[in-house]
């Protein structure tokens, strides 16, 4: 007796993907994985920008804090420019802004005697050779008594002569055109934030900018 094999049962065993569905299913495959990997960059690309935002506000509130502490513990306040390591205050018939701020926390408002307390922008060079663009906090609490001098920002500030620093201001947030020793004090900070800490801010460097504005007034009564 001879057995014979059904040629089309045969066949039919041998049959494979053929080229229309492997090129299917490899291209289905390519975008899933694809997807994974472009969901993946995004999410360490967000948690990036997210530390960015995060910096930046643990900035801004260490620099405004320490800011409002001296100024609401101030006696005397006074406005104006900080040059070649000079305070000079403005005029008392112009409008009471600048980019550098003198605080007195007593009614001794001696520089030589003090104590008292400077913030300024500094525009000075650093050991790279770049303006350093910072606010700048130090103090001195007299003869004998050493004080200190610290970065109050992290990051480079951008204000212009338009949008100085520091402005005396009434209670309504109108700029003061006379001097006045005890006065509300309007902030205003504009600064960059590295997206990468590394890199040197450059034309076409990668930065977020931002703004902070507030008013502070000394505790004494004005």
């Amino acid at each position: 007796m001879k057995l014979q094999c059904s040629k089309s049962r045969t066949l039919r065993g041998r049959r494979a993907f053929t080229l229309v569905e492997a090129m299917t299913a490899s291209v289905t495959l390519i975008i899933l994985i694809g997807s994974v990997i472009m969901c993946n960059l995004y999410g360490l690309a967000m948690s990036v920008r997210q530390q960015i935002w995060l910096g930046a506000s643990d900035d801004a509130a260490q620099a405004v804090g320490m800011l409002m502490g001296d100024i609401r513990a101030a006696n005397t306040l006074q406005v104006g420019t900080y040059t070649n390591n000079v305070f000079t205050q403005t005029a008392a018939t112009n409008q009471q802004s600048g980019n550098a701020l003198l605080i007195f926390s007593t009614t001794n408002t001696a520089l030589a005697t003090g104590p008292w307390t400077l913030y300024y922008y500094n525009v000075a060079t650093n050991m790279q050779g770049l303006n350093s663009n910072s606010l700048v906090r130090t103090n001195f609490y007299g003869a004998g008594i050493a004080g200190d001098c610290k970065l109050v920002s992290a990051n480079p500030i951008t204000n212009d002569n338009t949008h100085p620093i520091f402005t005396e201001v009434d209670s309504t947030g109108t700029p003061l055109s006379t001097a006045t020793s005890v006065a509300s004090i309007a902030v205003y900070l504009s600064f960059t934030k590295l997206q990468d800490p590394q890199v040197v801010i450059e034309s076409g460097s990668l930065v977020d900018f931002y703004q902070i504005t507030t008013t502070v007034s000394p505790r004494i009564k004005l």
